[in-house]
């Protein structure tokens, strides 16, 4: 085994095992171990053997823990109860110190309760035959020395008479290091009593501490760490918190618990309590596990068991209880005593279902029964089947089946049956294998004797044979006989037939053969012959009919199928009595034409009807004569007249010849309808009212009942009366200036007429429709807009509209003339449309309007109430706020506002007078200030501005002129200072651009001397872009700027400068002749002559000191995100 020490994360170890130890600081310790070594330690114990500090880890769900001081303290007496009893080495201290550990020793209860878990271990031992051979190191408890532990862990001096040291850190290297403040708060932390124990139930403990706190102030606002003590395992935490009791639960019974308690308060931790034994009460055994079948066979059980938890007080006995397989079924003792196991000897039947329950007792009571064993005896081999059964016996075939044997427990997994053929001489071979209870054993000779047997196995064996059955099988019918044929003369009312024996036999003689007939209709076949005769003669049978014949054989094996079916036919004989001819049930007679029917003769003489002869009596004459040659029983016999009473009779014919006349019949024809009427007269007696007259057609012999009138309307024709009138009066629906059409038809009982032709009239002109949807569409303070859709005109153009305003005046106006083309009356808009004006502002008005016609007025539209608005603003008053050379900032003021920029409500648009000489919009908002920008300089715009409201817009300002201003020259870039000398420098600039071609540039050149100016002075004005100054005496540092002056030459004006803005600041240090003289001599000594020049210093602007200050605070953030990952992984490390 080797011990390596990592500060990192674990990973994969190939060819061994690998444990982590957790440090109470976060730190993690891997081990590996080699392959040989099987077993891990449930405690690890690390030592620097050069300082003796010591380490204890214990194994917990496969994680190591670090312990603290006391837990490690107790290590001896938790190293004594976990030691390894299956080798022969020494302790895990052992290895390392010689020195000894007291060990309190319990009562003799509890070593017997010891000894009793050592012996079941050696017995797990010996069960799992393990090496005795530990490796030279306990399963439990491994030391390993390991130089520099104080390092990776916090390490205690441990000392094996119990006696715990800390040991001196970086910071406390003497005891004069530690103040006494600590040493106080140490001793006010300490708890003088045990805590009380009071035991709740024998699982459950409660722990209680107010006393002690109430006797000691100093415990006040105090955390409080409770431990717990077993022979299972060390002291550990159970509780930690501010609380003054805890209860304790899931405790095991019978076993002795210690408790003590810690007091911590502002990071500082007193000495543990004295230690509180509490012993739980004993309890019954707890439920033991499900026993399991040690062995089982055909006829027995032998059951097992393990021994479960005796709660404190040893098992005294178990009881074992059985069901044989009854579901809900009582169970019944079958063993109590103090062994594991129990042989159920009752000799059980095989596959016998069965039900175990174990219970454990003790001197305090018995547990609950266990869960229940459910387990089945061994099977067997199955019964000896019964014989199979015959369930159909074919001619090639036979259909055996059988009944299902006991299986003994194993399900059947196979059946044989065995068949013996004695033609072959061969014996009992295979038929059938298979899990199956029937078969079918096909492929036989027909009319033959066949033997079988039965066999069944299963997993456990096979049945004996069952008996011996014989079966045969069926003779097979004969085959299909020839048909018969027709045999000498045929009749009208007989013939004879004649047939052959069929070929096979079937393997047996015919016994008879069948002969069947059909009834010469198409009906069922019926048998006529039975016998061994192969001829028969049929009599009496009715002529033309097709009689249908077949024949069938009869034998031992059955009835062969039916030959195939002769058709013959006996000669057929004119047909009988035609029936007379009556009218039609599905049509009416009618007045020029009949339909006529009649069934054909009962008797058709053997043969279809060919065609049928229908015959007419001619009127006067009294003969009749052929009019139609049919082929169906229907006609329509035309061109006859209404009302006359016509005879008919008729013949039936076939193939044979023409059959007997049929009775006369006498039909009379319909009565006719009405002729056409002629066109109804139409007469409008107002705009509103039509009056229509017809006359009476003929009536073709039946009396006139009434008349239907009908008119257009929406394009189609809609009854308008019907009655027995011949005149109408039509008020109704009739619109003025409108066309109707009308037709009339007349009625009889025979039916109606055809219509008559159409009559048209116009309806006169009436005075206009009522004006609707009247709205307003537009208004102001002084006039309101209104528009109405035009009225119906009814026939007359609108000439004018009549506008009545109630409060105010009645107007009327004329419109438009509309009488004109048809393409002008579809230009002329549907709308109408006026104004009022001189109205009072903010007042509502009631208004209706009228439509006037040539005719007269209509009547007034609804009532529309229509209101005035506000009036609109008046102009503002627009001033110059800011001038420049490419913009100009106007503002403006309301007028009546007492000073207010503003009011609520009121938006302003201003113009400016553009190259065309039009105003455009430049601004349209509500603030009261504009920036017009993209101007020209020293060029004058014009300006107007108007506000508005809800009322409209108000009147424009007067027209405002404004000049904008020159433009300045750019800064001057580049100022820089050279040849720098005690009594001279030159200062130099780069040239600016000029604004406009033809105006010169010149630069104004300020300095200032820094200690004796106050402000910058001008030295230079000119257009050089160089210049050369000459230092005062004494001066130490020179700044200078400059700046661009353009030079204007407007017409009518005199030539002045525009001054652009100071250039930065550029300063120069000038070197006094002392300084000079020492920077010589140094240069002499150096065998060097450096020109001496004097660095310029620039001042910077505000510009490049806030990107400076940019700059920095981005390259902060990229180091601070770049770094932000490792601190976070070092701070979780």
């Amino acid at each position: 085994m080797s011990a390596e020490v990592k500060k990192m994360p674990s990973q994969e170890v190939t060819g061994g095992s690998k444990i982590e130890l957790r440090t109470s600081s976060g730190t993690v310790i891997c081990l590996n171990f080699s392959e040989e070594d099987q077993v891990l330690p449930k405690i690890v114990r690390l030592v620097d053997p050069d300082t003796d500090d010591t380490a204890v880890f214990r194994s917990e769900d496969g994680v190591y823990h670090e312990l603290d001081s006391d837990s490690a303290a107790n290590l001896q007496e938790f190293q004594h109860m976990n030691h390894c009893h299956h080798c022969n080495c020494s302790d895990g201290n052992e290895q390392s110190s010689n020195t000894n550990t007291d060990v309190r020793k319990g009562d003799e209860r509890g070593d017997k309760q010891r000894e009793k878990l050592q012996k079941i271990l050696r017995e797990r031992k010996a069960n799992k035959k393990e090496d005795e051979n530990c490796n030279g190191h306990c399963h439990q408890i491994i030391q390993l020395p390991i130089r520099g532990l104080k390092q990776y862990v916090r390490v205690n001096s441990s000392q094996m008479n119990g006696e715990h040291k800390t040991s001196p850190s970086k910071d406390d290297s003497s005891p004069e290091s530690k103040p006494v403040k600590g040493k106080n708060m140490l001793e006010e932390l300490k708890i003088h009593k045990e805590p009380d124990i009071e035991v709740v139930n024998c699982t459950t403990v409660k722990v209680s501490w107010a006393g002690q706190v109430s006797n000691n102030s100093h415990l006040n606002g105090c955390s409080f760490d409770l431990q717990m003590f077993s022979k299972a395992s060390p002291y550990s935490s159970i509780y930690s918190g501010s609380d003054k009791e805890f209860i304790v639960k899931e405790l095991k019974p019978g076993t002795q618990y210690k408790f003590r308690l810690q007091a911590e308060k502002e990071g500082d931790k007193g000495d543990f309590s004295p230690e509180a034994l509490c012993d739980m009460p004993c309890s019954v055994p707890s439920t033991p596990n499900q026993p399991h079948v040690g062995n089982k066979t055909k006829t027995s059980f032998t059951i097992k068991w393990t021994a479960p938890s005796d709660n404190g007080s040893p098992i005294t006995l178990y009881r074992l209880e059985w069901n044989k397989g009854e579901k809900g079924g009582p169970y019944t003792e079958c063993y109590c005593g103090s062994q594991r196991q129990f042989k159920l000897t009752h000799k059980l039947p095989p596959a016998t279902p069965c039900s175990f329950r174990l219970q454990a007792v003790n001197s305090i009571g018995a547990s609950k029964f266990s869960k229940d064993l459910k387990c089945v005896t061994s099977a067997g081999a199955p019964s000896s089947p019964s014989p199979p059964t015959l369930d159909k016996a074919g001619v090639n075939f036979l259909n055996l089946s059988w009944s299902k044997p006991e299986s003994k427990g194993a399900e059947i997994s196979e059946y044989l049956l065995d068949m013996e053929d004695g033609s072959t001489g061969y014996g009992f071979r295979p038929a059938y294998r298979g899990t199956e209870t029937t078969c079918v054993i096909d492929k036989l000779q027909r009319n033959t004797c066949y033997k079988f047997r039965l066999l069944a196995s299963n997993s456990q064996g096979k049945s004996k044979w069952s008996e011996t059955v014989m079966f045969d099988t069926c003779p097979e019918r004969p085959g299909q006989p020839s048909r018969p044929v027709l045999e000498g003369k045929l009749r009208s009312s007989g013939f004879t037939v004649a047939w052959v024996p069929p070929e096979d036999m079937g393997g047996s003689e015919i016994s008879a053969y069948v002969l069947q007939a059909d009834d010469g209709k198409g009906g069922q076949f019926t048998e006529v012959y039975r016998g061994l005769g192969c001829e028969y003669t049929f009599t009496g049978l009715s002529p033309g009919h097709l009689f249908r014949i077949r024949l069938a054989a009869v034998s031992d094996g059955g009835t062969s199928e039916w030959s195939k079916v002769t058709e013959i036919r006996t000669l057929p004989v004119v047909p009988g009595q035609a029936n007379p001819p009556v009218l039609s049930k599905s049509n009416k007679p009618q007045p020029n034409t009949l339909d006529l029917r009649w069934d054909p003769p009962s008797y058709d003489g053997g043969a279809a009807i060919s065609s049928y002869i229908m015959e007419m009596e001619t009127p006067g004459t009294k003969e009749f004569r052929e009019i139609l040659h049919l082929c169906d029983n229907t006609c329509t016999v035309a061109g006859l007249l209404p009302g006359r009473t016509y005879s008919f009779r008729v013949k039936a014919k076939n193939k044979a010849g023409v059959g007997k006349v049929s009775e006369v019949s006498h039909i009379t024809t319909a009565p006719g309808s009405p002729d056409t009427p002629r066109a109804p007269d139409i007469l409008c007696r107002s705009a509103a009212a039509i009056i229509v007259s017809w006359e009476c057609p003929a009536e073709n012999g039946t009396p006139v009942t009434g008349y239907t009138l009908e008119w257009m309307e929406d394009g189609a024709f809609t009854e308008l009366y019907s009655g027995p009138d011949k005149t109408c009066e039509v008020r109704k629906g009739v619109s003025p200036a409108s066309f109707y059409y009308f037709r009339v038809k007349a009625l009889s009982a025979v039916g109606p007429s055809l219509w008559s032709p159409v009559s048209t009239c116009q309806t006169p002109a009436a005075s206009p429709s009522a004006v609707t949807s009247i709205r307003v569409v537009q208004n102001s303070s002084s006039h309101v807009s209104l528009r109405w859709r035009h009225p119906g005109n009814n026939g007359a153009p609108i000439t004018s509209y009549n506008v009545e305003v109630a409060g105010f005046k009645n107007i009327s106006f004329d419109v438009s003339n509309s009488e004109g083309s048809e393409a002008e009356e579809e230009t002329t808009s549907v709308y109408q449309d006026y104004d009022i004006n001189e109205l009072q502002p903010n007042t509502i008005y009631r208004i209706r309007v009228q439509a006037v016609n040539k005719i007269g007025c209509g009547p007034f539209s609804a009532t529309l109430f229509a209101s005035t608005g506000d009036l609109p603003p008046p102009a503002p008053l627009l001033e110059l706020a800011t001038p420049s050379y490419q913009s100009l900032k106007l503002r403006w003021t309301s007028r009546g506002t007492n000073g207010k920029t503003g009011t609520a409500g009121v938006t302003y648009k201003l113009e400016m007078l553009d190259k065309n000489g039009s105003f455009v919009t430049v601004f349209n908002g509500p603030t009261t200030s504009h920036k017009v920008g993209k101007l020209l300089e020293r060029t004058e715009y014009q300006f107007r501005i108007q506000a508005s409201n809800d009322a409209g817009p108000g009147s424009f300002s007067d027209v405002v002129s404004f000049v904008t201003t020159a433009q300045p020259p750019n800064i001057v870039k580049g100022l820089k200072v050279e040849n720098v000398t005690p009594s001279s420098l030159n200062v130099s600039w780069e040239a600016v651009q000029t604004v406009k071609k033809g105006e010169p540039i010149e630069y104004l050149l300020q300095s200032q001397c820094v200690g004796k100016d106050p402000d910058f002075v001008q030295v230079y004005q000119g257009p050089n872009t160089k210049f050369e100054y000459n230092s005062p005496p004494g001066s130490a540092e020179v700044r200078f700027r400059v700046c661009a002056l353009r030079l204007m030459n407007a017409p009518n004006q005199s030539p002045g400068f525009i001054k652009g803005v100071f250039s930065a600041v550029s300063s120069a240090r000038i070197m006094t002749p002392k300084k000079r003289k020492i920077l010589e001599s140094s240069a002499e000594s150096d065998d060097r002559k450096p020109e001496i020049k004097e660095a310029t210093r620039v001042v910077l602007t505000d510009t490049q000191w806030a990107m400076i200050f940019f700059s920095g605070f981005s390259l902060l953030a990229i180091i601070v995100i770049l770094l932000l990952p490792s601190l976070l992984e070092y701070q979780i490390s």
